[in-house]
């Protein structure tokens, strides 16, 4: 496996305080709805975590900042080139970092209903094998992981990144994309959370 991966509950953080650089906790102070604290932080400390496993800093001086684009990436001294990746969904959030290749998504999604509007905009008519709440769920955060592992999210159309009969195939501007960044094979991972969500990882694939 080409990447670590940290999944936290976010009624059991810890204080920021415990976790948070002064900077950070002065972001996280910022913020007026509670939601969006919450899942911040839980962001925050699932990709912390998981990074003080590869440095001999205290937490507290690993910050999580992020690109113009929004991507994280992860500030030490010294600096750090480790691809990372962070999604929040419902009660849960979710970090990964990839030790290996060129990039790293994850992207969680609880599991609902979905309606026929968003299905049209989201997906390829060739993509729509069902409509089940479950497979509109996991296919749609497949695609959210393959944005976040080029780096880009949802600057993207998002039928321009197609599952047909589950392989990968891209289309418009992010197969251009895919091209300038080497045409990766890119891997796909899912995990079922309890409470029903759906949590997708892309990375790329060793070679063989």
């Amino acid at each position: 496996m080409s990447y670590k991966l940290k999944i936290v509950e976010l009624d059991k953080l810890p204080p920021a305080e415990e976790f948070l650089s002064p900077r950070e906790l002065k972001t996280y102070n910022g913020f007026k709805v509670e939601k969006r604290r919450r899942e911040w932080l839980g962001g925050r400390y699932a990709l912390k975590k998981l990074a003080s496993g590869f440095f001999i800093f205290d937490i507290r001086q690993i910050e999580v900042v992020n690109r113009t684009s929004g991507q994280p990436i992860l500030g030490v001294p010294g600096g750090c080139s480790l691809p990372v990746s962070i999604t929040h969904s419902g009660d849960f959030a979710a970090a990964a970092i990839a030790t290996a290749g060129m990039g790293i998504g994850v992207d969680m999604e609880v599991i609902e209903p979905r309606s026929t509007a968003w299905m049209k905009q989201s997906f390829g008519d060739d993509e729509l094998s069902s409509t089940a709440p479950v497979f509109l769920t996991e296919l749609w955060a497949k695609k959210e992981a393959v944005l976040k592992f080029m780096g880009v999210g949802l600057s993207l159309d998002t039928r321009d990144i197609r599952f047909i009969n589950g392989r990968l195939q891209f289309y418009g501007r992010a197969l251009d994309l895919w091209a300038r960044l080497g045409s990766p094979k890119v891997q796909i991972d899912i995990k079922d959370l309890d409470g029903g969500y759906k949590l997708a990882i892309a990375s790329e694939a060793p070679l063989l």
